[in-house]
């Protein structure tokens, strides 16, 4: 079987390729219908990393947060139609003969082994007609939730992993560092999950509005210290990810907990003076696992928290052709709103 599919080969440059798809053992065909963008993938369509880095990643197929349907699966653990979300999170080459262990942790697990591969990073992404991917890597969707709401499991699991790591308790405050996606998302599982108060910090307060918080202050508001907040998850990233984790080191209370989930490609510097003086611990989660896909998908069988997640669907962009694979990278790239443009495959 032949399909198409679009890779990047140089920043702003993909190419068509027909490929053959090899259905291995432990695999089911799956047919990718929706799918939407991510800021690592504008990294690699722009070239906003190192050129040796990107030499090494082109040519690749981008995207890794999508849905598709089952062609064929000779496991026999989906019927034909099924829709799956597809987990991203790989191990292909690791045994246990493995030397670091890592999948043992509970609190890691095999995202965080040194074997593993992630699509769209070390591995092929999902921007093509289909593909043969492990059973134990698909995770079944409801007929209840729409394609375009369940594209966004994979950020709703990296939430949960969020919350899963630092094994919050309902009593202290829990506060937030920007008003993006990944920020809204979490804000909307900690609410559902959680009884804690949930405050959020950002720059743009027709953005914190739409999130589900209990109180909004903007980055520069100096009365965010009266919060006494005990977590605090940095999902700012980029250029701005000093300012955010340096304001959270000197806001958090002694003792505190804070999580960096947002990515830069430059080293930050950050006031570890402060942390040593308030005994302050940091955890890095940015990676989620199956378990935490199954998870996001039962949360979506909310219907409050399906509504909310929803509010993220800017559009629903559909691509016919390499043309229109084109035009959402770039309207994605230019996009300041809080929210997606979802693709919706025609290949």
């Amino acid at each position: 079987m032949f399909v198409k599919s679009y890779k990047i080969v140089a920043p702003r440059r993909f190419e068509v390729y027909i490929e053959e798809i090899v259905n291995k053992e432990g695999e089911a065909v799956v047919a990718i219908d929706t799918a939407a963008i991510c800021k690592a993938d504008l990294r690699y369509y722009l070239g906003n990393r190192e050129k040796r880095i990107l030499d090494l990643k082109y040519p690749m197929n981008l995207l890794h947060e999508a849905v598709g349907y089952v062609i064929k699966d000779k496991t026999g653990t989906f019927n034909v139609g099924d829709r799956v979300v597809l987990v991203p999170n790989l191990i292909i080459e690791c045994d246990e003969n493995c030397l670091h262990k890592v999948c043992k942790i509970p609190e890691l697990g095999e995202n965080y082994c040194p074997m593993a591969r992630f699509a769209s990073s070390n591995y092929n992404g999902f921007s093509r007609a289909a593909l043969s991917y492990p059973v134990r890597n698909l995770v079944m969707v409801p007929a209840n939730i729409p394609s375009p709401v369940s594209v966004f499991s994979e950020l709703i699991s990296v939430a949960n992993s969020i919350v899963r790591r630092i094994k919050w308790n309902d009593e202290g405050i829990i506060a937030i560092w920007g008003d993006g996606v990944l920020g809204y998302i979490l804000c909307c599982v900690l609410k559902l999950v959680m009884k804690s108060k949930v405050l959020v910090v950002g720059k743009h307060y027709d953005k914190m509005e739409m999130f589900p918080a209990d109180v909004f202050y903007h980055v520069d508001d100096p009365s965010i210290k009266n919060e006494n907040f005990t977590v605090a998850v940095e999902c700012v990233g980029g250029n701005n990810a000093e300012k955010a984790i340096n304001s959270i080191i000197d806001n958090i209370v002694p003792g505190g907990k804070i999580v960096l989930s947002g990515v830069t490609e430059s080293k930050v510097p950050i006031n570890t003076r402060k942390i040593l003086e308030k005994g302050i611990t940091i955890y890095g989660v940015t990676r989620s696992n199956i378990q935490d896909f199954i998870k996001g998908i039962e949360y979506l069988k909310n219907e409050k928290f399906m509504r909310n997640i929803s509010r993220l669907i800017i559009d629903e962009y559909k691509v016919n052709n390499i043309e229109d694979y084109y035009r959402v990278f770039e309207k994605e790239a230019i996009n300041q709103k809080l929210g997606k443009y979802v693709i919706k495959f025609i290949f």
